[in-house]
Order: structure tokens, then C-alpha cells, then sequence
């Protein structure tokens, strides 16, 4: 295999480590495994926001149903397309999820 060839497959697998980010609690294996890759790490922090803003959202659904099954349904758009926005290997900054995520020290 040439530089090239290797290059591109270590592209592909900080694309791949950095879409588990939004994948509920799938955050744990970039944030273990993706320690040393930039990218990678940008997505889990806000991924790891993510997650821990769903679980606020489910413990919301016992007390106040609607909101917290909006804001669930929001957090799931939200990690969707951060997802997809890694898989292409792009930087979405969530709005406020990402200036959160940016106070963390991973």
C-alpha cells in the first residue's frame, strides 16, 4: 500500500469514528480510540454534550412530557445531521451544544 492509499484510509476512519459521536452512548469509542485525531475529538466533545442533553431530555419527558419529547426530537435532528456533517468530513459547530462542548478538556 502506498502513502496515498494509507493516507486515505486513515481519513476514513476518523470520518467513520467521528459520525459514532452522535450515536448515543457509541461516544465512549472515539472518545477512547480517538484521543490523538483532532477531528475526531471536536465531534466526540459534542457528542458527549449531546448524549448527556438527551438524558436530560428523557428524565424532562417524566415531568413535563411535551417539552421534553421536543427537546429530544431536536437533539436527534441535531445528531443526525452531525453525523452526516462528519461522514463528509466537515466541522459543524452546533449552536450552543459547541460552545459547551469547546469548555471541555478530552
Amino acid at each position: 500500500m502506498t502513502n496515498d492509499q494509507s493516507e486515505i484510509v486513515d481519513i476514513d476512519e476518523s470520518k467513520l469514528l467521528a459520525a459514532l459521536s452522535y450515536v448515543g452512548v457509541l461516544v465512549l469509542v472515539p472518545l477512547l480510540m480517538g484521543r490523538s485525531d483532532s477531528f475526531v475529538r471536536w465531534h466526540a466533545k459534542q457528542g458527549l454534550v449531546l448524549l448527556i442533553g438527551m438524558v436530560i431530555a428523557l428524565l424532562a419527558v417524566v415531568w413535563v412530557p411535551v417539552i421534553g419529547n421536543v427537546l429530544f426530537l431536536v437533539l436527534l435532528v441535531v445528531s443526525v445531521i452531525g453525523l452526516v456533517q462528519a461522514l463528509l468530513g466537515r466541522r459543524w459547530k452546533i449552536p450552543i451544544i459547541g460552545q459547551v462542548a469547546d469548555s471541555f478538556r478530552i
